[in-house]
């Protein structure tokens, strides 16, 4: 007779169908466990591949226009126009994510931007190339990255759960792979641009994005389906399934009215058609905008996500002004080439691989808050004060070591303490809007690095912006409501 123990675990962790007793039983939770690790290892490689080409582009279009205007401030504009489409698209799109499915979205996304992004070398080899052309063209990229960004956030607990890990481990497996894309795309970026120039590295952008959609299209969104929330009546699921509503129309007509002329009848019945999608239009966006204000009351009521969504905000401006505008104006001032500036990025991000393989390991056993403090004062100031006195390289490098030592902690403990506090129906809605604050005020870094360092200096301008990176990142000290870090039983 069988082991009833075995029996049960067995039926916990295989799908229906397949056998649950003695060996057989041993083999199928075996064989399950090999299917949860290749599913999570998909999520992960997409992120690595598209995260890639996202790292490459930040270091190829800067330095692109830098190197053809010679001007920081054009080099602000052509990155926050970016960023701004992408902030509204995040306001925007929550709702969208919670109907259609994260990974729907994620994946048309993706590979939209990738043909986009795909004009830019073409354009070049056609001689077609402008900045206004340019502008354009990453305009598009930001309103589908920021979905597209959002709806890979939405998958996080979704693969915690289907992989039955703390959600620590998750967001800090989730981190390491955004270090080690950026790592690799910024060490290889420089080495590719110096080889192939600018506009042609970005094909590697447009193909990674490739790969990292078709990742998650045949591998990780079948697997997940039957664990992401079923949508409102009406609307399509994540399986391509529609719900639709059932309408009385009338089906009798009286007998003078089947003596009206054809061209009458049509007439009429184009008119009420145009009425009732009129209506229908005009309902859906009401209920839409009645679903993003419904986000925004979710958020609110939450005082420690809507608290810590800004501070990465403020961060974020800071960072962005640095990496688009700053620190490629520096390692030009300094007479370097765009293997410095790689050089730069890879010794930022890859101790944050470290760092965030080891959160993935220790975050759920250490003490978030003080944690959450010490990366901040690693990850912040000190690169930008060094800058700033325009301290030899290897000191440079080294602030940027240390500071990528204390990232890697911040993205494990801040996204689980986020993902904990946030209702699971309005997940999509939350996420979309903590995305847009938290990049909400990017676009405004890269104007203020661009025209900042053209007025003040650049000089000037790094010390300014790490002393305020200083006094934010502390802030939780002196709020209560911003040090509620204790861990919450998910799901």
């Amino acid at each position: 007779m069988d082991d009833p123990d075995i029996v049960t675990n067995a039926a916990d962790t295989v799908a229906p169908g397949q056998p649950t007793s003695g060996g057989s039983a041993q083999h199928a939770v075996s064989r399950t466990s090999s299917r949860t690790r290749v599913v999570v290892a998909a999520w992960l490689c997409s992120d690595v591949v598209s995260l890639f080409g996202t790292a490459l582009s930040s270091l190829a279009v800067p330095w692109m226009v830098l190197n053809l205007t010679h001007n920081t401030a054009a080099t602000g504009v052509v990155s926050a126009v970016q960023l701004g489409t992408l902030v509204l698209a995040n306001l925007v799109s929550g709702p969208l994510i919670d109907r259609l499915g994260p990974t729907r979205i994620s994946v048309f996304c993706d590979y939209a931007s990738a043909c986009f992004i795909a004009l830019i070398p073409l354009l070049w080899a056609l001689h077609l190339f402008s900045i206004p052309a340019l502008i354009a063209i990453v305009a598009v990229v930001g309103a589908l990255r920021g979905p597209s960004n959002s709806a890979k956030s939405v998958l996080s607990p979704t693969v915690a759960q289907f992989a039955k890990q703390p959600m620590e481990r998750i967001t800090g497996l989730s981190g390491t792979t955004e270090r080690l894309a950026s790592t690799i795309g910024s060490a290889a970026g420089g080495v590719i641009i110096g080889l192939v120039g600018g506009p042609y590295a970005l094909a590697f952008t447009a193909l990674g994005l490739i790969i990292g959609a078709t990742l998650i299209s045949f591998i990780v969104r079948p697997a997940l389906l039957p664990l992401l929330s079923t949508p409102q009546p009406g609307h399509g699921d994540e399986a391509g399934n529609q719900k639709t509503q059932h309408r009385t129309t009338p089906v009798q007509t009286t007998q003078a009215q089947t003596t009206q002329t054809e061209a009458s009848s049509k007439q009429h019945a184009r008119h009420m058609h145009t009425g009732l999608t009129l209506t229908h239009l005009r309902a859906g966006i009401s209920t839409y905008m009645s679903d993003i204000a419904d986000g925004w009351k979710s958020l609110i009521a939450i005082p420690t996500v809507f608290g810590l969504a800004l501070i990465p905000a403020i961060t974020n401006m800071i960072d962005i002004a640095w990496t688009d505008v700053l620190a490629p104006a520096w390692v030009i001032s300094q007479h370097h080439g765009s293997q410095t500036l790689g050089l730069l990025f890879a010794a930022l991000t890859f101790p944050a691989i470290i760092s965030s393989l080891l959160a993935t390991i220790l975050a759920s056993r250490l003490p978030r808050f003080p944690v959450f403090i010490v990366g901040y004062l690693l990850a912040g100031a000190p690169r930008y004060i060094a800058m700033a006195m325009n301290a030899p390289m290897n000191v440079v490098l080294m602030t940027m070591v240390i500071g990528g030592i204390g990232s890697g902690f911040l993205n494990p403990i801040l996204g689980a303490v986020l993902y904990e506090r946030m209702p699971e129906q309005s997940r999509g809605k939350i996420i979309s809007l903590t995305g847009a604050l938290t990049w909400g005020l990017m676009p405004i870094g890269s104007l203020m690095g661009g025209f900042m360092s053209h007025l003040i200096g650049l000089q000037s301008t790094l010390a300014i912006l790490g002393v305020i990176y200083f006094l934010v990142t502390m802030t939780p000290l002196a709020v209560p409501a911003l040090r509620d870090f204790k861990r919450i039983q998910t799901p």
